[in-house]
């Protein structure tokens, strides 16, 4: 066995890997339900894949696992979902973008290049733990349980979901222009004119 192969073994033993694998792995099975027609269960699997979101990076922290494994696989896979949804959204429940053309291609666009810029200049999906992605993730999240355990799409959570995530793709395009590597604590683009004491940025940092 390659020295890499056991370097994965090693990797996937810990928990957090684990827990990311679980979505990892669900992505898949939620593109057969979409082939299937099967909405019901895309919405099951996301509710699956948004609480590995919520604890593998916790869990990591709690148990002092974080690496850069860790990090990119979580980048990874939260890519994957995210892409895959918006094709499922498109196959499944095409009335969501025809509705909302201006602001769904205002968000598919900025979410593409900030994409682009970190495959560009890092040669990764650089993954920087924005806490403003982390809000408008929730409401992502939600907005597509939502959507496809329903059946049903709910226009202002719909609008309140697609702002936070044209922002946060915003703020990461503009974090990876200005900076020299992908440091993935970033935490927020404003924390460069903050004390490291702010109380603001001390409250988010005890967020999870």
């Amino acid at each position: 066995m390659e020295y890499q192969d056991i370097n994965l073994i090693n990797h996937m033993r810990k928990p957090p890997n684990q827990i990311t694998a679980i979505r990892f792995v669900a992505v898949p099975v939620m593109w057969i339900c979409a082939f299937l027609g099967a909405r019901f269960y895309i919405g099951i699997g996301l509710i699956i894949g948004f609480l590995s979101d919520l604890f593998d990076g916790a869990v990591a922290r709690k148990l002092n696992q974080t690496s850069d494994f860790g990090s990119k696989f979580d980048s990874l896979t939260d890519q994957m979902l995210q892409l895959s949804s918006i094709i499922w959204i498109l196959i499944l429940m095409p009335e969501i973008f025809q509705e909302n053309v201006f602001v769904s291609l205002l968000a598919l666009i900025i979410y593409f290049s900030s994409l682009s810029i970190g495959l560009i200049k890092f040669n990764r999906l650089a993954n920087l733990h924005l806490y403003l992605s982390k809000f408008g993730g929730l409401f992502l999240y939600l907005f597509m349980i939502h959507a496809f355990i329903t059946g049903q799409y709910h226009r202002g959570l719909f609008l309140v979901a697609v702002i936070l995530f044209i922002l946060s793709s915003a703020e990461s395009a503009a974090l990876q222009l200005t900076s020299s590597e992908v440091n993935t604590d970033s935490g927020s683009i404003f924390f460069r004119y903050m004390r490291t004491d702010h109380p603001i940025r001390v409250w988010l940092s005890r967020l999870p």
